[in-house]
């Protein structure tokens, strides 16, 4: 775990704010150019107008500093995924893989920037960044839990995991080479995701009772 991950939830008020401008300001730089790998600490508390020290209470350096972008982006789609619930009581789990999808591309399209780097930073993969895509696919366990009986399927959480990755190569795909996510592109990934999951569940579950 790096160190920022301890200091983070400790920071003031002002130190939170530094932490916003030191992200804001990295991603900004990196989409400006081709390769982050020539991007230093200093250009990004430069950028941001947070002083050398101020920004090295946040962060140990620049790898630092990209774990937590990575790693923020996951959590915020945790907290997005958190607050989402159907409309209406879903009738088979087809419509709770489809819901997902679709929120899934609400938030990708909301963080189309973020998105256009994250392929070069999560090679990195920090213990926080895996924690974050753990709980990640535990929201989308108890998402299909909360409607209906599930089966015993080896390794589900990774699979639904696995169901957040197809959905991140279709829309990845999609911002990179079309702009942003239409709704073909998310027809698209509900439809790769449905027949991946297929291999997995049977056609229909047993719903729970709804509450009340």
């Amino acid at each position: 775990m790096t160190r920022s991950i301890k200091k983070v939830p400790k920071l003031r008020s002002r130190g939170r704010e530094n932490r916003r401008k030191l992200l804001r300001e990295a991603q900004r730089l990196m989409l400006a150019q081709q390769s982050h790998d020539s991007l230093k600490f200093s250009d990004v508390f430069e950028a941001a107008g947070v002083s050398r020290g101020s920004a090295y209470r946040i962060y140990d350096g620049i790898d630092d500093l990209f774990h937590d972008i990575v790693t923020e982006w996951v959590r915020n789609f945790v907290d997005f995924l958190r607050s989402s619930e159907p409309t209406r009581q879903p009738e088979n789990w087809v419509e709770v893989s489809d819901f997902i999808v679709r929120r899934g591309a609400e938030y990708w399209a909301a963080t189309a920037d973020t998105l256009r780097i994250l392929p070069r930073l999560r090679n990195r993969q920090p213990q926080s960044y895996r924690l974050a895509v753990q709980a990640m696919s535990q929201v989308l366990v108890d998402m299909f839990d909360r409607y209906f009986i599930m089966p015993e399927v080896p390794h589900w959480s990774h699979k639904l995991g696995f169901l957040t990755e197809l959905c991140d190569v279709t829309f990845a795909d999609a911002i990179r080479t079309e702009g942003r996510i239409s709704e073909q592109r998310i027809i698209e990934a509900a439809t790769i995701g449905r027949t991946y999951l297929e291999f997995h569940l049977p056609p229909d579950l047993p719903a729970r009772q709804k509450a009340g």
